[in-house]
């Protein structure tokens, strides 16, 4: 489930933003926002074609004395989008430093519908080498009318069962008020 908080948040900001889809710019940002931070655990590095960010790769500082440090390899994700530029889906990978390799861990999946932008959230099982049934979904629509977002949150505890609603969100947008002292 903390995983597929990553991705409410990252449509949370979307919407804050006053955009409908997560884009391959907002990736780049969301990148070069992380990779830049002065006083971080972690280093990021990217792969792109032509300027669309494809691949980033995040690496764990280890202290190994004075002014000496090495990287390890801690994850990886890979991004495909359409031909608009709107992010379609999200592959994770988590390195096992046992055998010195990348192994996949889930998939997050982005769609846009009759107004709907969902996101839904899938485990690989790499006994079967595919992803699972979705274990979370994320819906937000917004009625243009209004300005009146709506975001569901959808969970299943198992392959079996069906996605059940766990949270509902409503937003309007208000004006902000400010009071006198």
């Amino acid at each position: 489930m903390k995983k597929f908080v990553f991705a409410t948040l990252m449509c949370i900001a979307a919407m804050s933003a006053k955009a409908q889809v997560i884009t391959s710019e907002a990736v780049k940002n969301a990148y070069e926002t992380a990779s830049t931070q002065p006083k971080s655990d972690f280093v990021f590095n990217a792969d792109y074609t032509d300027s669309t960010l494809t691949t980033m790769y995040i690496y764990k500082k280890n202290e190994t004395g004075k002014d000496f440090q090495t990287l390890t390899p801690f994850k990886k994700y890979e991004y495909a989008y359409a031909a608009d530029g709107t992010l379609t889906s999200k592959v994770t990978y988590q390195w096992d430093a046992d055998i010195h390799r990348w192994n996949c861990a889930s998939r997050h999946d982005y769609t846009l519908e009759a107004g709907k932008y969902s996101v839904v959230y899938s485990i690989y099982n790499a006994k079967t080498n595919k992803f699972e049934q979705p274990v979370d979904k994320m819906v937000y629509s917004l009625d243009p009318y209004t300005d009146t977002s709506n975001v569901k949150i959808y969970h299943r505890n198992n392959s079996t069962s069906p996605l059940q609603v766990v949270s509902e969100i409503q937003l309007t947008e208000e004006p902000l008020l400010f009071a006198e002292k």
